[in-house]
């Protein structure tokens, strides 16, 4: 029987959680001398508490088989240790993906009802609006994060990008999902979401929010009237945004896309992608270990021309199989074909929010080192959540 502090310590896990899911989009805005980042620090502290709770809950959720393969592409990162070309990266990532695997399990366990489903993702929206309106605040003070481009403290302007464009599926599945004046309040953040997309001009970020739309095509015949204005409403924004409200600065480089994927060089990552083939040649069983790319291509490719960000791979597929090898492909690529497969199933709402959310992500990762970031692992974690909704009715409010 479920005590008075048992229910505390529970809800009480379940309200961190969600301060954790918020803070993802502005961690990076917000840290604290030796302590780290707001989500570091909510993170811990969720944790903890969870650890009080579970136990006295007497129902530890059994896990699926996405948090299966997710513990063993965690542990197999952990592995590559001991043949790593570099131990000290390798041993700081094998933490790193620890943590966002703790991270992914508090999700699988708190969130057992539609509500908190709702929740999670209304936490994550909100926390991109306000990263989005941190972003706008400083382009108007002309606070540029890199030349002539803005985001919110702290933030490459394409990571942010497309951690913002990951928000736009939710924004549009909760704005079609609920009642009242939520809608509009979705809407209204997709809107600053896109706003501030553009202002990062990242090409990227340009094409993950486009795939984003994808959502609205899948649902086009069950929305209603007012769920479609609000569509076609964003749509003509983000594309009146990318050709004429948005600085020109922004124009200018959103418009050398095409150019770029005619034969470009995608800001030299061509030379990067280049020198993983020749580190995956030489490696490719076990691979070089994880977290090691950057010291792996430094010989080759010399000192990185910011000081502070080391050479990363610019592509999670290939960083995977660089570092990994290909027995932690296989386990990545498993993980996340079971993902896909868990959102084909789910009823058609739902599958049109993962399957929309998954080519968002694999759009913006195409270009980005990003399997062991955090919006990563929340995409994941609330995937399967929501297929747990739909196939473990039993396991609800247990």
């Amino acid at each position: 029987m479920k005590t008075r502090h048992d229910t505390f310590l529970a809800r009480a896990a379940v309200a961190l959680l969600w301060l954790l899911v918020f803070s993802l989009p502005l961690e990076k805005g917000i840290e604290f001398p030796g302590l780290g980042t707001i989500s570091r620090i909510v993170g811990w502290a969720a944790f903890a508490v969870a650890a009080l709770a579970v136990p006295r809950r007497r129902s530890l959720r059994a896990p699926n088989a996405a948090l299966a393969l997710a513990a063993a592409f965690t542990a197999w990162s952990a592995v590559t240790w001991l043949w790593s070309v570099s131990r000290p990266a390798t041993a700081t990532r094998a933490a790193t993906m620890a943590q966002l695997f703790a991270m992914a399990w508090l999700v699988w366990e708190f969130c057992r009802t539609r509500r908190a489903l709702f929740g999670l993702m209304a936490a994550y929206l909100a926390g991109c609006t306000a990263s989005s309106v941190w972003t706008v605040v400083r382009a108007a003070l002309n606070q540029q994060t890199n030349y002539r481009r803005f985001a919110t403290a702290g933030f490459d302007p394409n990571d942010l990008g497309v951690t913002l464009a990951l928000a736009l599926p939710m924004a549009f599945y909760l704005a079609a999902r609920t009642r009242g004046a939520a809608p509009w309040l979705c809407r209204a953040a997709a809107a600053l979401c896109i706003g501030a997309i553009l202002l990062t001009a990242s090409r990227t970020a340009l094409v993950a929010a486009v795939a984003a739309f994808l959502f609205s095509v899948l649902t086009w015949r069950r929305s209603t009237w007012s769920n479609r204005v609000g569509i076609v409403a964003l749509l003509a924004l983000f594309a009146l945004g990318a050709v004429r409200m948005a600085p020109t600065a922004s124009r200018q480089r959103l418009a050398t896309l095409p150019g770029e994927l005619a034969g470009g060089t995608f800001h030299n990552r061509t030379r990067i992608w280049n020198a993983g083939v020749k580190l995956l040649k030489r490696h490719a069983a076990l691979g070089i270990g994880a977290g090691a790319f950057p010291d792996a291509v430094a010989g080759a490719l010399g000192r990185s021309p910011i000081p502070t960000q080391p050479y990363t791979a610019h592509d999670t597929f290939l960083s995977v199989l660089v570092e990994t090898g290909a027995a932690g492909f296989l386990l990545f690529g498993a993980l996340l074909l079971t993902l896909a497969f868990f959102a084909w199933m789910m009823a058609p709402w739902e599958r049109a929010l993962w399957i929309a959310s998954l080519l968002v992500w694999m759009v913006g990762v195409s270009t980005l080192t990003w399997e062991h970031r955090k919006p990563t692992w929340l995409l994941f974690a609330l995937i399967m959540a929501s297929w747990a909704l739909i196939f473990r009715p039993e396991e609800r409010d247990s």
